[in-house]
């Protein structure tokens, strides 16, 4: 399912998904014979370029990091102004042009204004200075919020390394092969796919398992928040013994399409494309092929494995087990209550968002939506000015009138469930996971399975581990980034052991 914390360039900082806020024009008239404004104070004089480290305080105490380079105006053209490039590692945004940079001794200020978007969807840096001070306070504006901020110029060497650690990324030299994988979908439209294969040391075959990602448009590693997921995992299982082929979504990296206009049928043919590629190498035992999917990637996988008698085992983590409508509903109200939202308030928005869940399965038109959506999106933001309501009422229209949403929404993985009669099926939730709640989704999947008679069925949730499976406080979103772990060892374990189980090594 769609990650709330997956932040496209268009939405570059925004934590909850919203457009960017813009300066707007002042309405107010102007006095007659208004008092000179003061000139602005001078930068300070600037020897070269200046790095400014910060970070953007995000909702459930967790930070947003970044890196500014700022380079002052040649000193040979008068018309010149300061220019910037934007890091932010956990979002892997690396040398973003900036716009309006301004340095000055009195305050820093500059605006991240993504390619095509619209004005009133650009990120505004603004902090305070006291006299060329190299430490400065201040906010990212965005969309009608304000999130605080703070910004230390670094000293002429200083090292400017501000990204979370990751400890568990694998590093060569591997003990396995890796090569690159193209193919082509099993769908209708014969998209070509691009990945990665990994192979463990050995003569094989090997049982081999596809690796496929939650909804929205994820690279082969899943990387988000400066973590890769699928990187971590495919080590660990390659290291265990299993081949683990991964790759790109529609429109991402090597691969070709456009995601927003796939149906989950259509993903269902991409993981029949990539298990028709696995059966074609020579080191894959074609006996044991299974498929490992996260958040909505386990509703595919488990769609596939129920279509297709090649898949001999389907793993699901953070799998929904229940319709696309009723996951985003039980997101809303799980992640709601994380922030200490009223309950009264919280059930002024679910009642919304049913309405609007509801008209878009009956395919209503959108200027029935819009009334239901702009009252929601009110409610969210708070103190949004009508013209930033419009931009954001606009932009959430278009992504919900995508093939890919109104399929997910009545998409229900029990019924794909109930007819894995005989095939493996282990299904892993966090205990604090605020995408895919375990209590409202744990009771599905094992009875959606029982029906099916299953004999062989692993249903479970992991104590103290959120939607990524990382150690977490709260399971927040927010808390995703600051958490050096990428994958827990306990879930790496459970699903390397259980395949082991049914696949014995020879």
């Amino acid at each position: 399912m769609k990650q709330p914390v997956r932040i496209a360039l268009s939405v570059a900082l925004c934590l909850l998904g919203h457009g960017c806020k813009a300066s707007s024009p002042s309405t107010e008239p102007e006095p007659a014979a208004a008092a000179p404004e003061p000139a602005p104070a001078p930068a300070p004089a600037a020897s070269g370029p200046e790095v400014w480290v910060g970070a953007v305080e995000l909702p459930g105490d967790a930070k947003l990091r970044f890196i500014a380079r700022l380079d002052p105006p040649r000193p040979d053209d008068p018309e010149a102004a300061w220019s910037g490039r934007l890091d932010i590692p956990a979002q892997s945004i690396k040398d973003f042009p900036l716009q309006d940079v301004r340095v000055a001794a009195d305050g820093v200020d500059f605006v991240l204004a993504p390619p095509g978007a619209p004005e009133n969807q650009w990120a505004i840096f603004s902090f305070d200075r006291e006299a060329g001070a190299d430490d400065v306070k201040g906010s990212l504006s965005q969309a009608g919020q304000s999130l605080p901020a703070t910004a230390r110029k670094l000293k002429p060497g200083e090292p400017t390394d501000v990204a979370p650690k990751r400890p568990q990324e694998p590093k060569p030299p591997f003990p396995y092969a890796t090569r690159e994988a193209a193919f082509v979908s099993a769908a209708k439209d014969k998209v070509a796919l691009a990945g990665s294969f990994t192979l463990p040391e050995g003569t094989g075959p090997f049982p081999a398992v596809v690796l496929l990602t939650g909804s929205g448009p994820q690279d082969r590693d899943e990387s988000l928040m400066g973590h890769r997921p699928f990187l971590v995992l495919a080590d660990h299982l390659t290291r265990a013994g299993f081949a683990v082929l991964r790759f790109d979504d529609r429109g991402v990296g090597g691969s070709k399409g456009d995601l927003d206009k796939a149906t989950q049928l259509d993903l269902v043919g991409d993981a029949r494309g990539a298990l028709d590629w696995l059966g074609q190498q020579p080191e894959v035992d074609k006996t044991k092929l299974g498929l490992i999917g996260h958040s909505e990637g386990a509703m595919i996988a488990a769609r596939t494995g129920a279509a297709d008698k090649r898949v001999g085992a389907v793993v699901m983590l953070a799998g929904p087990g229940v319709t696309g409508k009723e996951i985003l509903v039980q997101q809303m109200i799980a992640l709601a209550r994380a922030r200490g939202l009223a309950q009264a308030d919280i059930d002024a928005q679910v009642a919304l968002q049913k309405q609007l869940l509801d008209g878009l399965v009956a395919k209503k038109k959108r200027a029935d939506l819009e009334p239901i959506l702009r009252k929601l999106v009110a409610l969210q933001t708070g103190g949004a000015t009508p013209e930033q309501l419009d931009a954001l009422v606009g932009a959430s229209l278009a992504s919900l009138d995508t093939p890919w949403f109104h399929d997910f929404l009545k998409a229900d993985p029990r019924t794909d469930l109930r007819k894995l009669k005989k095939t493996p099926v282990l299904a892993l939730i966090g205990a604090l996971d605020l995408q895919v709640p375990a209590d409202g989704n744990l009771p599905e999947l094992e009875q959606a399975l029982a029906k099916a008679g299953n004999k062989d069925a692993t249903v479970k949730s992991l104590p103290g581990l959120n939607h990524l499976f990382q150690h977490a406080k709260t399971g927040s979103p927010g808390e995703y980034g600051e958490i050096e772990e990428t994958m827990a060892p306990e879930l790496l374990g459970e699903v390397s052991s259980w395949l082991r189980t049914r696949w014995p090594a020879p």
